[in-house]
This record gives C-alpha cells, sequence and structure tokens, in this order.
C-alpha cells in the first residue's frame, strides 16, 4: 500500500488507549443511536396524530381539511430523513464492539464504513439547508426591496 506521497505506508495499528477511546465513543453513539430512535418513534406517533386530530378538527371546513394529511405526511417524511443517519450510527456502534470484543480489524473496517456514511449523510444534508437558508435570505431580501418601492 502506498500512501500519497508514493511512500510504501505501515498499516495503521489500534494502540490499548486508542482501543479504550474507541470504547467509549461506541458506548456514546450507541447510547444517541438508541435515543435517536426513540425521537423517530415519538416523531412516527405526531405523525399519525397530526394527520388524524387535523382532519377531525377540521369538520368538513374545505381549506382545513387537507392539512392533517399534509402534516402528517410532512412528519412522515422527516422521519424517514431522520431514519438514516440514526441507522448509521447504530450499525458503527454494533460493528465497532464486535471489532473490539473480537479484535477483529474486517468489522473493525464495516464500522467506520458506517461511521463515514452518517457524517456524509449529515454533511449532505448540512449543504442542503444552509442552501435553503440562503436561497429564503435572497428571496426575502428581493421581496422586501420591492415592497420598498410600492
Amino acid at each position: 500500500m502506498q500512501n500519497n506521497e508514493g511512500r510504501e505506508a505501515k498499516p495503521i495499528e489500534l494502540t490499548a488507549q486508542s482501543v479504550i477511546y474507541l470504547n467509549e465513543t461506541r458506548k456514546w453513539t450507541m447510547f444517541f443511536s438508541i435515543l435517536g430512535f426513540v425521537f423517530l418513534g415519538i416523531l412516527l406517533i405526531a405523525a399519525v396524530f397530526m394527520a388524524t386530530m387535523f382532519g377531525a378538527v377540521a369538520g368538513g371546513n374545505l381549506p382545513f381539511m387537507g392539512s392533517g394529511i399534509v402534516m402528517g405526511a410532512f412528519y412522515l417524511l422527516l422521519g424517514l430523513l431522520y431514519f438514516f443517519p440514526i441507522f448509521y450510527l447504530y450499525k458503527f456502534s454494533k460493528y465497532s464492539k464486535t471489532a473490539i470484543y473480537s479484535e477483529d480489524s474486517e468489522q473493525l473496517s464495516l464500522a467506520f464504513k458506517y461511521l463515514k456514511k452518517h457524517y456524509k449523510f449529515i454533511g449532505i444534508l448540512s449543504i442542503i439547508l444552509l442552501s435553503f437558508y440562503v436561497l429564503a435570505f435572497l428571496i426575502m431580501s428581493i421581496a422586501g426591496g420591492i415592497g420598498a418601492f410600492m
């Protein structure tokens, strides 16, 4: 294996302290993934609640009738989007635990694959959200400028 400079690279070895740090990190990522799944369950219950209750409260009022279904669908979409980073974090925790206790480098490689997927998903989502914020700011600035002339 060669490194970026074309020289022969030495394989990386984990020290005992590195394994301790990895194990502590694994415990926290497992905690956050379980907490994420709990909140995901609450979000899905809220989606069902929104879809049914807003429809029932509307009582036949036409403009308000579809809002419950739209809100429920929005919460379901949010839950689907929220599922993937939580799932990847859980898989990292699971595979890293197996790797640590069985000293299996293949399992550790799988663990880091899922950690990479987790951060890649979060990074792409962050870029998308920041783009929406910039776009919203530009639209509001333009609308404010046009409103000043009227």
